[in-house]
């Protein structure tokens, strides 16, 4: 049974069923070992403790349920809002439970020492845990190398205890010469004795480096140890990280510890041909001004000389030379040096790199299909310079260039995600979602880069119309959620069974990081509203489906404040300077304007579920009790309202926050589709047919023979000529001249594909008009066939209901012949013939893949177009059973 609940995701049923065990069997072990496994999986942390102390008094010789209370008191406190309430009741709890099994001798185990260690590190004791690291307590913690030594540096960090954390990272740093979280913290030991005047006494024999020089003496003693054997960059490093914090301290250029530009130069000579050596150095070079960049770059390059005096290209004769090319050209890049060239130059030097990395290629002739090619930067790095001019000139032609080039790229070197990445990135913003799901399925996106990296299609799938993609790509990402939150329940078990208490809050942080995720949220509401439009053909089906979904109008099920980026940026390379491309900003831009088209996109499939329930509703006694009806809850007219007045002001905050569209760099997020919603003003007309439905819904009140008593028709006919302009707006040419050259429009689709939407959520509102419409006109026409005398007129709200519907249905024609007519086959078009891209290579190869890219290009727009014609079709239906 347990299995069973587990599956269909009923875990408080599993409680319930062991609590009554319980009740049965009050003294029975292992059934109280499941009720607090139960209570686990629910993260009842107090029921857990209660249980974790009745196993503990059952069995008060098994040490580990009493560690299971103290851990559960933990967890409250890291749960809990109140912070005061944490540090004041619940940590000093665990702390004076933990203590008295410490001072009475009965800690047997590492894990009831680690977890003493947790509750004095929460409670911020550094002292107290110094202390248990230093008493006879600590022999027991045995399973993970240098544990001790390396919190007691911990500990005397937070402590400013700046002597004893020189003397522990010198001594670890003796061991391992490469750690560089031990440099740092060794590094910022010795300059805070230097800024606190630190002196050791004078019968000190303890070596303590307390100042800058003395700190460096030791680096440069650990650089001479290093040669004549294999280096480590760790000592090199360090040099470097010294200039860079005394720079912090005494926020000047800093150079008593050395000339960075010269460190920099000789390490580049020394790990140039690395592949990690412009990774080590990026970080260092925001120490360097202008100028120092600039001797810098000049350094590099005369190293790199592979250039005749008439521009004859010398190729590099080994990998390390190519990779010393690389790096060089990798830096030079990062230190603004491609900024300065013209846009010539830059054509000239990507096509150099281009041939640079077609030479490169005999050094990986004997790699595995699995492995990367040795000159793979080369052509990311010629892509770069390419996107340069394409952002700053606007030349579209320039963009089929580099697919074409990527593409060829790829023949070679068919594991590179980086021309992966960035081809889904280029297909995309072309308007061409078809080569994608074999580009991301290609590096095999799975489990938690579900979270991380699938953003990189959900947010072009459903925006360029591949809507049947779009279902499969959201369920595959909605199951990665939903059985990560059933598993990690499992995984939280297994921590308490074997006493790994220091990974049950990595566990809780982790399940909270994905429960709380944008993609998460965003892919969930997406779906819904996908499937809400997309497999309904009737009315009767959509109310189906509302059923089905279990939405709450009256409850949004996203907690905004929680929600977590989660999406990483940092995977697709750049060697732009932050100044040119900061994507942790853009990052951050990006965010809030997910948040905003989540609101809306969240709100709008609310006020459909409200609106449908709302037509649904049969018993019109609407009794009131404060506001509420007689079951308690807010009556769903009442949630309408609220819902309307909410999405329209976040609307208008939207207009104000987001009205100019964010220039992302293609390292960075994509946009959403929330600024063409609010230029192509997609709202009004929704917002419009939402004021009809609270009209209609407000004829039930009166009485049949008087709707048109006094009251002036005020159902909204504007929406056909709203829904007319949005698509005389839309009404575009897929090919148009672009300084007489032909270019794509890449936005019609997008357009097309939001105008469906709006047809779609207009079909919901008018079959709720319908269905509440419907019953009145029965019930006048049953009266008016009884009186033969004294008929009834029937309402104008009927007549001008249905005449909406037809107008409307005529536009959805319309924009059914719009869409079907964009079809590349429909309009005989051969993309390849249009010379929509001037060849960056005059050879047969690049000429075979430009067809290829231009048939799947074609194929894509098809496809697009095809569903969206399917969907509209759909929608045609569901509109002619809407006739009073």
């Amino acid at each position: 049974m347990a299995i069973c609940y587990r599956e269909i995701h009923k875990l408080d049923l599993i409680a319930d069923m062991y609590e009554n065990a319980h009740k049965k069997r009050p003294d029975n072990e292992e059934i109280l070992t499941a009720m607090f496994m139960a209570y686990v999986r629910l993260g009842n942390h107090k029921k857990q403790q209660q249980t974790a102390m009745t196993l503990h008094k059952l069995k008060p010789n098994k040490n580990p349920y009493y560690f299971w209370a103290i851990m559960s008191i933990v967890m409250q406190a890291r749960n809990c809002t109140d912070k005061n309430l944490a540090q004041k009741m619940f940590l000093p709890l665990a702390e004076r439970m933990t203590k008295k099994f410490v001072d009475e001798g009965k800690v047997e185990a590492e894990a009831e020492v680690q977890m003493y260690l947790i509750i004095l590190e929460l409670m911020e004791k550094w002292e107290d845990a110094l202390n248990v690291l230093e008493g006879p307590l600590s022999e027991k913690l045995v399973s993970e190398l240098n544990f001790k030594e390396t919190k007691s540096t911990e500990f005397y960090t937070k402590l400013g205890r700046w002597k004893e954390s020189n003397i522990a990272y010198r001594k670890l740093l003796c061991s391992n010469r490469d750690h560089m979280y031990w440099w740092r913290e060794y590094i910022n030991s010795a300059l805070k004795l230097e800024e606190e005047k630190w002196l050791p006494p004078d019968d000190s024999k303890e070596l303590v480096d307390y100042t800058g020089e003395k700190a460096l003496s030791f680096i440069k003693e650990c650089q001479e140890k290093d040669k004549g054997s294999r280096q480590e960059r760790g000592p090199y490093l360090a040099h470097l990280e010294l200039i860079k914090q005394a720079q912090k301290t005494i926020c000047d250029p800093c150079r008593i510890y050395g000339d960075p530009v010269e460190l920099l130069e000789n390490y580049y000579i020394e790990f140039g041909d690395k592949f990690c050596c412009f990774s080590d150095l990026r970080a260092y070079l925001d120490i360097l001004n202008t100028e120092e960049q600039s001797r810098l770059v000049e350094c590099i390059m005369s190293k790199n000389q592979y250039k005749e005096s008439d521009g004859t290209l010398i190729y590099v004769e080994n990998i390390k030379q190519m990779q010393r090319h690389i790096t060089c050209l990798q830096l030079c890049r990062c230190m603004s040096a491609h900024v300065k060239l013209t846009k010539d130059e830059k054509l000239e030097l990507a096509r150099e790199l281009v041939d640079r990395h077609k030479n490169g290629l005999k050094f990986g002739k004997e790699l595995l299909t699995t492995d990367l090619q040795f000159c793979d930067s080369y052509l990311l790095l010629a892509v770069a310079l390419l996107l340069d001019v394409w952002q700053n000139h606007g030349e579209n032609s320039l963009v089929w260039q580099i697919i074409v080039l990527l593409e060829l790229g790829m023949k070679e070197s068919p594991s590179s995600f980086q021309m992966k990445l960035l081809l889904i990135r280029l297909y995309c913003t072309m308007g061409a979602f078809g080569p994608c799901p074999a580009l991301y399925d290609g590096m095999e996106i799975k489990y938690i880069m579900n979270d991380t990296l699938g953003h990189i299609v959900s947010n072009h799938v459903g925006r360029l119309g591949h809507f049947s993609s779009a279902c499969a790509m959201y369920g595959t990402m909605l199951r990665f959620f939903t059985f990560n939150h059933k598993e990690t329940a499992e995984y939280l078990i297994a921590s308490y069974k074997f006493g790994s208490f220091t990974k049950i809050d990595e566990f809780v942080r982790f399940r909270d990081r994905l429960q709380h995720s944008l993609q998460y949220a965003s892919a969930t509401a997406e779906r819904m509203l996908l499937d809400l439009v997309l497999e309904t053909n009737s009315h009767v089906s959509t109310e189906q489906m509302i059923m089905y979904m279990e939405i709450d109008p009256a409850q949004d099920k996203t907690d905004f404040d929680a929600l977590r980026d989660n999406r990483n940026f940092s995977v697709i390379l750049s060697w732009d300077p932050t100044s040119i491309c900061d994507v942790e900003k853009a990052k951050q831009h990006s965010y809030r304007e997910e948040v905003a088209w989540l609101k809306i996109r969240n709100l709008t499939l609310r006020i459909l579920a409200a609106s449908v329930m709302l037509g649904q509703e049969i018993d019109h006694d609407h009794q009131m009790n404060n506001g509420l009806s007689k079951d308690g809850k807010q009556p769903i007219h009442n949630v309408l309202y609220d819902l309307k007045n909410k999405l329209s002001q976040h609307v208008q905050n939207c207009h104000e926050q987001f009205s100019q569209e964010y220039k992302y760099p293609i390292q960075g997020p994509f946009r959403t589709r929330l600024s063409t919603f609010l230029q192509g003003n997609y709202f009004p007309v929704f917002l419009e047919m939402l004021e009809n439905v609270t009209y209609v819904h407000s004829l039930q009140d009166i009485d049949i023979d008087k709707i048109d008593d006094g009251k002036e028709e005020r159902l909204k006919t504007s929406v056909t000529k709203m829904l007319k302009e949005l698509l005389e707006k839309n009404k575009v040419c897929m090919i148009y001249d672009d300084n007489n050259c032909k270019s794509i429009n890449p936005d019609i689709i997008e357009n097309m594909v939001l105008l469906s939407e709006a047809i779609s959520h207009l079909c919901v509102l008018f079959g709720v008009c319908y269905r509440m419409l419907k019953p009145v006109k029965t019930v006048l026409s049953r009266r008016n066939k009884k009186k033969k005398e004294n008929i009834l007129p029937i309402p104008c709200t009927f007549d001008n209901y249905n005449t909406l519907v037809k107008d409307v249905e005529k536009v959805c024609q319309e924009i059914h012949k719009t869409a079907s007519e964009l079809d590349p086959v429909f309009l005989s078009l051969d993309l390849s013939s249009l010379n929509l891209s001037q060849p960056f290579q005059d050879n047969n190869e690049y000429a075979e893949m430009e067809k290829e890219m231009w048939k799947s290009i074609e194929v894509s727009y098809q496809q697009s177009f095809v569903e969206i014609t399917e969907f509209l079709h759909k929608k045609l239906q569901y509109l002619s059973g809407l006739h009073l």
